[in-house]
């Protein structure tokens, strides 16, 4: 056991027999500023992958599960400029994200509506109160 807490020791030092330093916060680059057309552009975006799931999930899956793949790096920089503005758009945006997930896996093309239809009503609500 005392061996054992003897190389966890060592772990923390460097070669020097120095501590390890640890990057300061401050140092860390700070994820680029996302504009309000940013917003705009990505919800617009989102919604028509939406609709291309919901089109594709009945008669090609590996093309839905692909569309789906496109959602998550639109939505992850906007996601919090959302919820920041819009708690129940944000809800309803990530719920749906579920669904049209499970039907473009499952090839359920009715949950791949529904899921695309609430995501563009909640991006056409969005987009009337903050227009980017």
């Amino acid at each position: 056991m005392l061996m054992l807490a003897g190389l966890v020791g060592v772990g923390a030092c460097s070669t020097s027999g120095k501590p390890a330093e640890s990057t300061p916060a401050a140092d860390i680059p700070a994820a680029a500023p996302v504009t309000p057309t940013d917003v705009a552009s990505g919800m617009r975006k989102i919604d028509q992958t939406a609709k291309e799931i919901a089109v594709s999930a009945g008669t090609d899956r590996a093309r839905a599960s692909s569309l789906y793949g496109l959602i998550n790096p639109t939505w992850f920089p906007i996601e919090d400029t959302v919820k920041q503005h819009d708690q129940n758009t944000y809800l309803v945006m990530e719920d749906n994200f579920a669904v049209l997930e499970n039907a473009a896996n499952t090839g359920d093309v009715a949950a791949a509506g529904k899921g695309a239809s609430a995501i563009s009503s909640a991006v056409q609500d969005y987009l009337a109160k903050n227009p980017g």
